[in-house]
Order: structure tokens, then sequence, then C-alpha cells
């Protein structure tokens, strides 16, 4: 690791910041430093982190031995440098892939974000964006120190949500643009709307234009909060089967770190 320059900035809406292994799509298995940011612009029925969803001041918590759950209470938000140090720390403890910047949504700071991302690609820390794909605008501003680029699509049958699939393609489309490494999570509900599993496959087929480099996972929803159940095991299968046809490389992987009571 390269030397750790701290970043002046404005502060960080927080949630949490500590070390765990990667539970979902290309990077299942990780161990990654997660700096959970506070906000999101959507309110997924699945959810699973609703302590994370409002942008406003109040307390977070960071960890202080890597995966050992020894939490600090701080207050949010966070000085850049606080920021960039909480995640220094606990990279220095443990060998980690990368770093998960996830949330909420991390594009709604993306200004505030970005010398703490250039900090630690500076220090040659990997970087990888988890996100609903709703700010083209936000990505552009952090892509430069970016990695990898983990994009939900978001199917309204499932979430509840109506998020415009022409904007996700577009933020997936930039995302290629700028070299990174990425790959598609779409979420599947007992009650999915095939035309709209369809629709997103074509999306990702039109952006990626003949590479053969992108993965898509079907991710079988785990039932929390209002979610009660998933789909079934012939669902998964048929839905599986409907995605190859359109679009070549669809893996379908669960939330493994919720089978291993990881945060």
């Amino acid at each position: 690791m390269s030397q750790v320059v701290r970043p002046p900035g404005a502060g960080l809406l927080v949630s949490e910041v500590f070390s765990a292994i990667q539970g979902e799509a290309a990077l299942v298995g990780e161990r990654q430093v997660f700096l959970r940011l506070a906000g999101c612009n959507l309110r997924c029925a699945y959810c699973d982190q609703p302590e994370a969803l409002e942008a406003r001041p109040g307390p977070c918590r960071v960890e202080q031995r890597a995966g050992r759950r020894q939490w600090q209470q701080r207050t949010s938000p966070l000085d850049a440098a606080d920021v960039v140090d909480a995640v220094v720390r606990l990279w220095e403890q443990v060998p980690h892939h990368s770093v998960s910047v996830t949330g909420g949504e991390p594009l709604l700071q993306a200004r505030r974000l970005a010398p703490v991302l250039a900090a630690l690609a500076g220090a040659d820390l990997p970087v990888m964006l988890e996100t609903n794909g709703t700010f083209p605008g936000g990505l552009a501003v952090v892509a430069p120190w970016l990695s990898a680029v983990s994009l939900d699509l978001k199917l309204p049958s499932v979430d509840g949500e109506h998020v415009q699939l022409a904007t996700q393609e577009r933020f997936l489309a930039s995302a290629l643009a700028a070299g990174l490494t990425t790959w598609v999570k779409v979420v599947l509900g007992p009650a999915v709307d095939v035309d709209e599993l369809d629709a997103a496959l074509d999306a990702v087929s039109r952006c990626v234009a003949g590479r053969d480099d992108i993965d898509v996972f079907l991710q079988p929803v785990t039932p929390f909060g209002t979610v009660r159940v998933g789909p079934s095991p012939e669902q998964v299968l048929d839905l599986q089967e409907r995605a190859l046809r359109r679009y070549r490389r669809v893996r379908v992987v669960p939330q493994t770190h919720k089978a291993i009571d990881q945060l």
C-alpha cells in the first residue's frame, strides 16, 4: 500500500465502516472493507439496510478490529480524512481484496465522496461501487478512482419502485465507456414480471455491444421486512432459462452472506 494522503473535504453521511465477506454477485467470498454511506433515493420493498436509508446526521459506527465487530460509536457526518483513516485502519489489519462503497446510494454524495476515493485509490486500494445506477452524473464525478461497479438493475414488480430503465441503461453504458470492470445484479421475487426481466436483459445486451465479459447475476430475494417469501426453486430455474435465451452470461447467486451470518 502506498502512502495515504489525508484529504480535505466536507463530511460524509456514514452509516458504518467494517470488514466482512462479500456475499453478492461477482466478488462472493472476497474479504472487503465496507464503507456504507447513509441516504437513498429509493425505498425497495426488500431493502435489508433500513438504517442507511435516511440522509441525515446522527449516530454511526466504525469497526476497530477487522471482522471482530468491536464498534466505536461516532457521529455522522464524518470528515473525509476520518473516513479514510477508518478504512485504512481495517485494511492494514487483514489482507483485503478491495473496498466496497455501498449504502444507501453512495452517489447521492458523489462530490463529497470524491476526495475520499481519490485518497484510497492514491494509496493503491481498489474501490468497488455498489449502486442502483440512477445517477449517471454522479458516476462521472467518481469514476476516475473506481476499479469496479456493481449495478443493481431494478424490476418494479420486485422492488415496488419505478426506476427508469433508460436511466440505468445510460449508467451502464457510461461505466463501460469509462473502462470500469462492471457487472449487473437483478433481484428476483416470487411475482416478477417477465417482461420487465426481458427488458432489463435487452438493455444489458445493447450496452455490451458484442463484449463477452459482462455478467448478469440473478439474485433470489432474501425475505426481509415486508417481503415474506422468495421465488420458488422452479421459478428460479425458469427465470434463468428465460434470461439465458436473451443473454448468455447469466448466473444465479443468492445473498450468501446471510447464510453465513455476515453483515
